[in-house]
């Protein structure tokens, strides 16, 4: 056989599987737990999962679900830049910013720079509404990647065809 034809007999397998590798997005567990009471300010506890896509170094928050004291998360705001940075402070100086059904606009922010190597959940804060402030942590845990079942589907049927194609080229 020759090797123009298996590579032909591969190049639609490896186009399709290539195309499912760029859109790569991960669902996190997240947590707020409330400042200290004697620090004051926003008090409310929070949890729920977010979705973000990786571009570069840093995830990008597409998505988040979840409550924060007791009112269900609607969606993401721009009072952050919602990105991550799971290998050092989690979140930047502008943070994650979302919306709560009772009309919150809340920003969980670190005082670290992307890059500080600190203990993950320490140090972060809280502004609602630009007026009520905290020094809470958050705290964030990747779950598993599961791989989506029609990228399966697509990776098998390349493979059955392939070999299929294989199989005909050897009898003949």
């Amino acid at each position: 056989m020759k090797l123009t034809h298996v590579l032909r007999l591969f190049t639609l397998p490896a186009a399709l599987v290539l195309t499912t590798l760029a859109a790569h997005a991960d669902t996190f567990d997240w947590s707020l737990t409330a400042p200290a009471a004697n620090l004051g300010g926003f008090t409310e506890t929070g949890s729920g999962t977010l979705t973000a896509d990786l571009n570069g170094g840093q995830w990008v928050i597409s998505s988040i679900a979840g409550t924060v004291g007791g009112s269900s998360i609607t969606g993401l705001s721009a009072s952050g830049d919602n990105l991550l940075f799971p290998d050092s402070s989690l979140l930047d100086g502008n943070g994650l910013g979302f919306i709560t059904a009772n009309g919150n606009d809340i920003n969980v922010f670190s005082f670290f720079a992307p890059g500080s190597v600190i203990t993950p959940g320490n140090n972060f804060g809280e502004f609602v509404n630009g007026g009520f402030t905290g020094v809470g942590t958050f705290a964030l845990s990747q779950n598993s990647p599961v791989p989506e079942p029609s990228t399966l589907i697509m990776l098998g049927t390349g493979m059955l065809t392939a070999a299929g194609a294989v199989r005909r080229k050897l009898r003949a």
